[in-house]
């Protein structure tokens, strides 16, 4: 058996039967084996879209997958789903081609030595849990089962495996069946700490859960809202959290932070208990004056990851290293029969501010981008829907305005990274997931034409995603950076666009265009009532800014525009 063969092997033995891919030569022998043993192969139109298709399956599956390039090029193209999938703890196996062993530049002080050769252990490394580089067939056994072992295992990221040709097409010298290396145990929480967090909350009259994204990698959801709904405790979702508990309850607040709403960013002031479940507390979290947050509070932070907590950029008064779905179900035992506070008094002054700063949008002729989002979510209520979006200001206003509930209703974001282009191909792969679910792409100008081509992966597949276009001929949110810093947002700002329904059409995609609420409604009916995939081109209001939006110098509590920057 020769390396690719094994390796091959060992995807199927961990339950991989579709692998991501962008091609190229150093990278052939593991295509041809898939193909042999009937893995499907996944060919997007960029090493991008590889990547993000199969960050895309990660997130819905639970479970690593295999993103595949070639060496060089293919290995520098796939850098920013890497590090989207390493800031947002994406369990992915990255496997790039190389040139064979004895083409590796190696120590020589030379820039390259085979053709296409690029360092991509040097240049993964900050961004990947761990990397390997096998020079023998006989390694690969060993490489395969602790990389897959490593990407899933603690905080799940992304592994790098590079796979010089020669490991490839060799020989294992003997016959060895691939493993599968069992995960450590997830660490338990302090019997102590429980009973001292018990103590803290059954007390606290005006508690506050802020649910950050390790509930949704604990798989902790219906933990939290058991906590939360016992204890009638309101809960804040950090950006990439969002949809751990419904965003349309009555005890959800949305998000907090920089683009998130103010009556989340007045609950978190006034708290006098907050409980962190598995979030790092960014600054997008935080804003920049990270003394002030939560100053009424005790803090307490459940946090699986040390490292975290030991270079917290927030006070912590009670931090707990262990598992949060763990952690959430020790609690609520301790609580079980006991009498908690009364919240009643804390609930009416949040649903004050709620009247106070509604997220409503100004009503001014042009289409609203918020009445898109609206629109479409209730369009969709009801159904089981993955809601994708790019990285702008339509990720801030689908965020806002539409009603996420994992597993049925489920948001995925490029949010540690931020990074445009994530949209079209993670649409892509979440199809691919999860077939039967209503996949909506909510994307900006900017944003869709960074993987504008991975369009024809939808249409080569027919996948239905609906595509939804909110075109504001602006690079809205840095546009809106540059007006509060400068006088105008050159480069940002009056962006000529091309006819992006004729481009879908030009694929074989049906579209439709809206430029009002009247022509909205009937165009988005028609895009879900399509069998095949459809984009809906809207034009928004170029003058629509995020709002409100906390700047530099601002409390959580006093967010512009109801506080003006400086």
């Amino acid at each position: 058996m020769i390396g690719a063969e094994f390796i091959v092997d060992s995807f199927l033995a961990h339950g991989l039967r579709r692998l991501f891919v962008y091609p190229g030569g150093t990278i052939a022998p593991i295509f041809d084996a898939a193909l042999a043993r009937g893995v499907e192969l996944v060919t997007a139109r960029h090493e991008q879209g590889a990547g993000y298709c199969a960050l895309a399956a990660a997130r819905l599956l639970g479970s690593v997958q295999v993103a595949m390039v070639t060496s060089g090029p293919g290995v520098t193209n796939i850098v920013t789903p890497v590090a989207d999938a390493w800031f947002d703890s994406v369990p992915l196996l990255v496997i790039s081609g190389q040139v064979g062993t004895g083409d590796l530049r190696g120590p020589r002080p030379i820039r390259q030595r085979g053709f296409q050769e690029v360092d991509a252990v040097g240049l993964l490394r900050p961004l990947t849990k761990a990397q390997f580089q096998p020079h023998s067939a006989d390694e690969l056994p060993e490489v395969l089962a602790t990389a897959l072992r490593i990407a899933a295992e603690g905080r799940p990221g992304p592994v790098l495996i590079d796979l010089p040709m020669n490991v490839q097409r060799s020989a294992l010298s003997a016959a060895v069946a691939p493993s599968v290396q069992p995960l450590a145990p997830r660490r338990a929480p302090p019997a102590a700490a429980v009973a001292q967090l018990a103590n803290w909350l059954a007390a606290a009259q005006r508690p506050l859960i802020l649910a950050g994204h390790g509930v949704l990698l604990a798989q902790a959801a219906p933990a939290l809202r058991a906590l939360a709904q016992a204890g009638q405790i309101p809960v804040t979702q950090s950006l990439p959290a969002l949809g751990a508990f419904p965003t349309d309850d009555a005890l959800a607040l949305g998000f907090h932070g920089h683009t998130g709403n103010q009556t989340a960013g007045c609950a978190l002031q006034h708290a006098d208990l907050l409980l962190v479940c598995g979030s790092r507390l960014d600054v997008r979290q935080t804003g920049s004056l990270s003394e002030r947050f939560a100053a009424h509070a005790r803090i307490v932070r459940i946090e699986a990851d040390a490292d975290e907590l030991e270079h917290a950029r927030v006070r912590c008064d009670l931090a707990i290293q262990a598992d949060v779905g763990l952690t959430l179900t020790a609690l609520q035992a301790a609580l079980q029969g006991r009498t908690q506070a009364a919240r009643t008094a804390w609930l009416a002054r949040i649903a004050g501010w709620r009247a106070e700063f509604p997220l409503s949008w100004p009503e001014r002729g042009a289409l609203a981008p918020q009445q898109v989002i609206a629109s479409a979510n209730r369009l969709t209520r009801g159904e089981q829907v993955v809601a994708v979006s790019g990285v702008g200001a339509h990720q801030q206003w689908a965020a806002r305005h539409f009603d996420f509930d994992v597993p049925q209703r489920v948001w995925l974001s490029s949010c540690g990274h931020g990074a445009m282009g994530f949209d079209l191909p993670v649409a892509a792969g979440a199809q691919l997931a999860r077939p039967a679910a209503r996949v909506l792409c909510f994307v900006g100008d900017g944003s869709l034409q960074i993987n504008l081509q991975e369009l024809g992966l939808i249409a080569e597949r027919r996948l239905p995603v609906k595509i939804i276009v909110l075109d504001n001929h602006r690079l809205g949110i840095v546009s809106q950076f540059q007006k509060f810093n400068w006088p105008s947002d050159p480069t940002c700002g009056d962006k000529w666009n091309p006819d992006f329904a004729a481009i879908a059409r030009a694929y074989g995609i049906a579209a439709w265009c809206a430029d009002d609420v009247a022509t909205l409604d009937a165009a988005l009916a028609a895009a879900l009532a399509e069998p095949g995939p459809a984009l809906v081109h809207c034009l928004v209001d170029p003058a629509a800014d995020v709002s409100p939006m906390l700047l530099a110098g601002q409390a959580l509590d006093g967010m512009w525009p109801y506080r003006e920057p400086g």
